[in-house]
């Protein structure tokens, strides 16, 4: 509620000030090469109204008044939610707050809606009024309602916040100076509320021979029972993590606890498997499992992780990079280029959880 709150704020902030509009202005000029020039002004204008699918793991932050329908208001867009199936009556009850807060502030009845069902959003989302649309949630889901957007007769944009596996990188160097330390602070981001955040890590490479599965083991079995958000965050959890550590070459580091029965509680599983294995079972190791797992991909001495990256990874939320001391070469150089074109945010010496709420963020 607190990010929730700090959000809007932001936001407000953004539509008092007039940063977002990224206006420019070249005044007239007589006397300008190689013609003479008139007043230009170039600016952004809303682009009408947007619909927001609602996410589901933050019922406050990414939801009915969450960045998504913040940033949209911010600008001068109508917005139109599609609430999220596992929290309706939280639902109901933020728009109707955030309706009457926009009404009191003098904008028209109407400038937030609320839907619900899935029909009645991918109907909305064909409707020719609707100009832009929002979703946070899974790479399937995301790239079905993207065909959707693309497939009408006025293509609109579609801005998802898709699953990611959020890699890591643990240089030989960095292993070997602190490893312990980070794969204490691995555990902790990977478990974090159950693992169910969109930028939590799930695949770390790692040297082969990293000697850490003692104390990987000790930090997740410390991690108290957490309950998953709902029975379907619980259930694709469930099969996800079942599919990771059925493959051949994948041995459990920490087993955790699998949700199962009333109670549906986790705790941390860490699995690792070596390099070889990870890329000779394709894709099955690389989706997202949403939840507190992590997969260590053993790496050999030598190996070029600039090369390993660009080849493994394609589209992420984020990317981190643990760095030895003072170790600025030319590779580490190229690792963190690599990450950059394939990830909105890349960390060094740091963990994807925990985002800080600011214009910089990503």
């Amino acid at each position: 509620l607190t990010r929730t709150t700090a959000q809007l704020r932001i936001l407000a902030a953004a539509t008092r000030d007039g940063r977002y509009l990224d206006a420019r202005i070249d005044h007239a000029d007589p006397d300008a090469a190689p013609a003479p020039r008139p007043d230009i002004r170039r600016y952004l204008v809303p682009v009408g109204p947007v619909l927001n699918f609602a996410a589901s793991n933050f019922p406050f932050a990414f939801s009915v008044a969450g960045g998504d329908t913040a940033s949209a208001l911010a600008v001068g867009c109508p917005v139109v939610v599609k609430a999220h199936p596992g929290h309706p009556e939280l639902s109901r009850l933020v728009a109707a707050a955030a309706s009457a807060a926009l009404v009191d502030a003098g904008l028209p009845e109407g400038t937030l809606q609320l839907i619900e069902g899935e029909e009645a959003g991918l109907a909305m989302l064909r409707d020719p009024r609707i100009r832009a649309a929002t979703f946070t949630g899974s790479l399937r889901a995301g790239r079905f309602l993207a065909d959707v957007a693309a497939a009408r007769p006025d293509p609109i944009p579609f801005f998802g916040e898709l699953g990611s596996v959020n890699p890591v990188v643990i240089t030989e160097r960095a292993a070997a100076e602190r490893g312990e330390d980070i794969a204490s602070a691995l555990v902790a981001s990977a478990a974090g509320s159950a693992g169910q955040l969109c930028t939590a890590p799930g695949i770390v490479l790692i040297p082969a021979g990293h000697g850490l599965d003692a104390v990987l083991a000790e930090e997740a079995g410390a991690v108290a029972p957490h309950g998953m958000l709902n029975a379907r965050i619980a259930e694709g959890y469930a099969g996800g993590r079942a599919a990771a550590i059925a493959v051949d070459g994948v041995r459990l580091v920490a087993e955790g606890r699998a949700p199962a029965g009333d109670d549906g509680s986790v705790t941390p599983t860490i699995a690792a498997v070596a390099l070889a294995d990870f890329e000779a079972a394709e894709d099955v190791l690389r989706h997202e499992v949403f939840g507190p797992f992590a997969l260590l991909v053993e790496y050999p001495a030598g190996t070029d992780l600039a090369a390993l990256a660009a080849r493994t990874f394609t589209g992420e939320l984020t990317a981190s990079v643990h760095l030895g001391t003072d170790e600025v070469d030319g590779a580490a150089a190229e690792l963190i280029r690599v990450l950059a074109a394939r990830a909105g945010r890349v960390l060094v010496d740091a963990w994807p959880t925990g985002v800080s709420v600011t214009d910089a963020q990503q």
